[in-house]
């Protein structure tokens, strides 16, 4: 079965994997889960604030939103672990989820309203 939606957990476990914390099939520590838990909000309202993204349940993220979310949420995380926030990769991952969501052209012709 395809999945549609990750979770929080899913979500955090895969910004791990990026920043090198964990091999796969292993779990993150208590200490590890509690520092990704305590970014996975701030970073969703974030998105919400510049109005890239809106995330309304973070256990339920669009599938297609969860790569470069989980890419936002590692370099947030990265300075805990020992790594240096990426400018260029933050702007690139939210230009990505900005691609996403923004309105495609419909090539409808506009019908005019006269009064």
């Amino acid at each position: 079965m395809v999945d549609i939606t990750k979770t929080r957990d899913q979500l955090k476990e895969r910004a791990a994997k990026d920043l090198g914390i964990i091999e796969p099939g292993e779990a993150l520590s208590t200490e590890d889960d509690d520092t990704f838990d305590g970014l996975v909000d701030p970073l969703i309202a974030q998105l919400s604030a510049d109005q890239i993204v809106y995330i309304d349940d973070s256990e339920a993220i669009d599938v297609a939103f969860f790569l470069p979310l989980a890419r936002l949420l590692a370099n947030i995380a990265g300075p805990d672990f020992g790594s240096p926030i990426n400018e260029q990769a933050k702007m690139a991952d939210e230009a990505i989820l900005r691609r996403m969501t923004s309105t495609r052209p419909t090539y409808e012709v506009h019908k005019g309203e006269y009064f």
